[in-house]
């Protein structure tokens, strides 16, 4: 009997210091899939290795940089703020053999500004391969355009709600931040984010859309 396709969640937190004092701490995620043969190992692996990426960046450069900002604040007698970073995400969706993931991270360099960032992957599990967002329109001209339209219409209503504070001309420097390559498949649709700054204040981190699948007459 084939295997239910299953996917856990590794996390390893960490907090890094110099002679005893906080300097950095971090805490990742990543999935590992279970039940989908050959593809799933594949699937595992590219984010074991994502992930470990991501921790020798933090436990090295960010490490060392947070380190010099300590010494010099320690000469200026001044307050010194821990470092922290973050990268975490979460099963989007697992059906009919497609597995999308949610990832979201932040950094934040002592008393500064948050960076984030977001973004989706979407897999065909078992063959261990990306999916396209081209192939949930088999057959339907003009998706793409349909969906920028969708994503343009939701954002105009937000900005005139005050829901989310767009940039006047938001809409031709997301167009140039091209959002549709890190999408993410859940239940109510295709999901994704604009990175942070390209179209909004800092403050706003990475605006998310919704958008729906259903053809719209």
């Amino acid at each position: 009997m084939e295997r239910e396709v299953q996917v856990f969640w590794e996390r390893v937190e960490r907090a890094l210091t110099l002679e005893g004092e906080p300097v950095l701490e971090y805490a990742l995620s990543w999935p590992r899939i279970e039940g989908a043969g050959l593809g799933g190992r594949w699937i595992s692996r590219y984010y074991r290795r994502l992930a470990e990426r991501w921790q020798r960046r933090w436990e090295r450069e960010v490490y060392w940089a947070a380190c010099l900002e300590l010494a010099a604040r320690r000469e200026e007698a001044r307050p010194f703020t821990p470092w922290t970073g973050e990268l975490l995400g979460e099963t989007a969706l697992l059906r009919d053999g497609v597995l999308s993931l949610r990832f979201s991270g932040s950094e934040v360099r002592g008393d500064g500004r948050p960076a984030r960032v977001r973004w989706g992957d979407v897999w065909t599990v078992r063959e261990g391969t990306p999916r396209s967002l081209r192939s949930l329109f088999a057959g339907e001209k003009g998706w793409k355009g349909r969906l920028w339209q969708g994503l343009v219409s939701q954002g105009e209503e937000r900005r005139q709600a005050g829901d989310c504070f767009l940039d006047g001309d938001w809409v031709q420097k997301a167009k140039k931040a091209r959002p549709l390559r890190g999408w993410c498949l859940t239940e109510e649709g295709v999901e994704v984010a604009l990175p942070q700054c390209a179209a909004s204040p800092a403050a706003e981190g990475c605006p998310v859309f919704m958008i729906p699948l259903e053809k719209q007459e």
